[in-house]
């Protein structure tokens, strides 16, 4: 599997694994174009952050165009599990509060919000609603150590008025019957989709705004020319452009293209699998619908939910290189995490799909959202919660491009934080995995 530490840009024919989506989703995306020679805004990546940073740009009346390596949404944003939360990076509101005060953590609960919204108009102008199930999302503690914790952030949640529940043992049992169900929190206001659909509503939200895009062609080279703009070396030939904006997030080539970029992140395979769909009596044995949206408070977390065909998907941590993350291991583990979880499963001896999808994890647990260097740009490490988020993120960067004022808040405010020993990040990942396991 392509693997940006180690691989150059991908290309067309470097697809991994297809995705339960990409099977089985009619999604209409719009028509691409050819890669134009001038532009004023050049953006890689044509996934949700790229997409919405395009439309935004299109909306205020510059010309832009999408580079995409692959197909239209090719990396995370078909590859995701759907969950719509009002969260990025690994850290929540209180921890915001605890480092720079409950003003700035009000301020990071108001853009997750907006980014929230931002989602839904998309998903009303998607004809099937992007398959959207409203149910919320459940974060629930996994052993009976993690209740008091969990409690505790239900409480410091409310104190920010975040529409949040808490659920006993006995009132989770009602929704999940597992024996790693000890308790719950549920976001009333977050919500489970198809991220196909979604992706492909987006693309033509940019399109209609007037957006060109640019599909199987990579950037080999960008460029800075100072004062003259950015030039760009793509598949399809030379593009000369006012402002480059990266939008590849997880897929960022390291050191190739942007060596700004090269150790401000830890590309992480997230994996998933699915069930075949599971009978009446297997559903009604775990309790499960396809409103919920549910993840654990493990630290290398498990997150399902049962789809609307009944298959119950299942994901986590995958493989450490590209190079493994197809290995049958990877699935294995997820299917016995996934018989821990339900017991009621146990005679499911086989996944019916199996695939990975590149993460970006960033030093210390947030994403930063802007100014690289001259004329560049760029938006990642949303450390695996960036469906809902990259709807602001795109629009926040688009805003940067265009020399608007951004909100003052952590995301906009520095760039991403080196990674010390950078060669070594596979390294302290492997480390990390273990510690995680132990302490799980």
């Amino acid at each position: 599997m392509y693997d940006p530490l180690v691989n150059a840009p991908p290309g067309p024919h470097d697809a991994p694994e297809p995705s339960y989506w990409q099977q089985h989703t009619q999604a209409n995306f719009p028509e691409c174009v050819d890669a134009p020679e001038e532009v004023e805004f050049a953006v890689i990546g044509a996934g949700y952050t790229g997409l919405n940073a395009a439309r935004v740009l299109a909306e205020n009346g510059h010309s832009v165009a999408v580079f995409e390596a692959n197909q239209l949404a090719w990396g995370c944003s078909s590859r995701n599990a759907g969950f719509v939360m009002k969260s990025t990076g690994r850290l929540g509101l209180s921890a915001w509060a605890e480092r720079l005060g409950n003003e700035v953590a009000q301020g990071i609960a108001a853009e997750h919000q907006k980014a929230l919204k931002l989602v839904e108009e998309t998903v009303q102008e998607c004809p099937q609603h992007c398959q959207r199930q409203n149910g919320g999302y459940l974060k629930i503690a996994h052993k009976p150590g993690a209740i008091d914790p969990l409690k505790k952030q239900y409480d410091q949640l409310k104190q920010f008025n975040q529409p949040v529940e808490w659920l006993t043992q006995e009132q989770l049992s009602n929704l999940v019957s597992s024996p790693q169900a000890h308790a719950a929190l549920r976001f009333t206001d977050c919500f489970a989709l198809n991220p196909m659909l979604l992706a492909a509503a987006t693309a033509r939200r940019a399109v209609a705004a007037g957006a060109q895009l640019v599909e199987h062609c990579p950037v080999t080279k960008a460029m800075s020319l100072g004062g003259k703009g950015v030039y760009l070396q793509t598949a399809k030939g030379a593009v000369r452009a006012r402002k480059l904006l990266v939008c590849s997030n997880g897929y960022t080539t390291s050191g190739q293209l942007l060596p700004e970029l090269a150790s401000r992140s830890l590309p992480v395979l997230s994996s998933i699998i699915t069930t075949p769909p599971l009978s009446k009596e297997q559903v009604e044995s775990i309790k499960l619908s396809p409103q919920y949206a549910i993840m654990d408070t493990r630290i290398l977390k498990y997150y399902f939910r049962l789809l609307p065909d009944n298959r119950l998907l299942f994901g986590g941590r995958g493989a450490i290189q590209g190079k493994n993350a197809a290995d049958a291991v990877y699935a294995k583990r997820l299917l016995t995490a996934l018989h821990q979880t339900f017991p009621q499963l146990r005679d499911i001896k086989k996944w019916e799909h199996f695939w990975s999808g590149w993460v970006s994890v960033s030093l210390d647990d947030y994403p930063r959202i802007g100014k690289v260097k001259d004329n560049i740009y760029a938006s990642m490490g949303y450390c695996g919660a960036g469906v809902s988020f990259t709807a602001l993120a795109g629009q926040r960067l688009a805003e940067a491009a265009m020399e608007q004022p951004l909100p003052e808040l952590p995301y906009y405010q520095s760039q991403l934080k080196p990674f010390p020993l950078p060669r070594f990040r596979r390294l302290g990942q492997w480390l990390y995995y273990h510690y995680g396991r132990l302490r799980d």
